[in-house]
Order: C-alpha cells, then structure tokens, then sequence
C-alpha cells in the first residue's frame, strides 16, 4: 500500500516537472522576463536561470519517469520546489506584483492559492523521497 502511494507520489511530482519545464523551454525569453520581476538574481545570471532550470526539471522528471537517481533526483527537485516557494513567498512579503511562471510563460499572478498549490506540490515530492530512502533502507535490510 504503502510503495503504491510513494510511487504514485513520484509520478505525479515528474509529471508536473516535466510539463512545468517544458513551458519553460518553449519560451525561454519570457521565463526570464518573469524571473527579473522577482529582482533577485543578477542581471547577467537571469538568462542562464531561464535556460538552466527548465533544463533541471525535465531531465529529472525523465529520469523519476525511467527510475533512474531516484533518490538524488527527488532531493534536487525538492530543493528546487523549496526554492520555488521561498522565492514567491519573499516576492509577496515584499509587496511586488509578479506571476509564478510556473508553468511558462507569465502564469499566475503569486497569490494564497499559487503558494498553497506549490506547497501541496512540495509535499506530494517529500513524500516521494520520504518512500525511496525508505526503499533503499528496506534493501539494505
């Protein structure tokens, strides 16, 4: 039961990488624009940002899908859903009106809801890599 929810919980949190990266990759320009309205990276980083997280998301969603690095891929895409999070939450604290860009393109203005989305996602991925160190240790065993 148990392996049939972390499992499931992987697939899910691949699927909305990879489909979150893509809209990414498809307008490279445009995620960038979004990610200088949040005005906390260099100007000479926010391309490289636009061109370098989309590129994370898909290749570790791939390798979630195929089963591949499960356990550091699940860590890197938390820590990158973490970041996703604080990101936002340090743009509302700050009163500045930005979209999330999650999905490419400008997406949704950062609000309650988008917060709370993104947090009910960074869940279902700690569930995910709360199942495969438990895996592991169980192989171990």
């Amino acid at each position: 039961m148990m392996r049939a929810l972390w499992m499931l919980c992987r697939l899910v949190f691949a699927a909305v990488f990879v489909v979150a990266g893509l809209g990414k990759m498809l307008d490279a320009n445009g995620f960038a624009t979004v990610i200088s309205h949040y005005q906390m990276l260099p100007a000479r980083m926010i391309y490289g940002a636009a061109l370098a997280v989309p590129a994370i998301e898909v290749v570790g969603a791939l390798a979630l899908f195929c089963g591949v690095l499960v356990r550091g891929t699940l860590v890197v895409l938390n820590i990158l859903m973490a970041a996703f999070l604080c990101a936002m939450g340090l743009a509302m604290a700050r009163g500045l009106d930005v979209t999330c860009g999650c999905f490419g393109g400008a997406g949704q203005t950062i609000s309650k809801e988008t917060l709370t989305r993104d947090a009910i996602l960074f869940a279902v991925g700690l569930v995910a890599v709360w199942g495969a160190f438990s895996e592991a240790r169980r192989a171990q065993d």
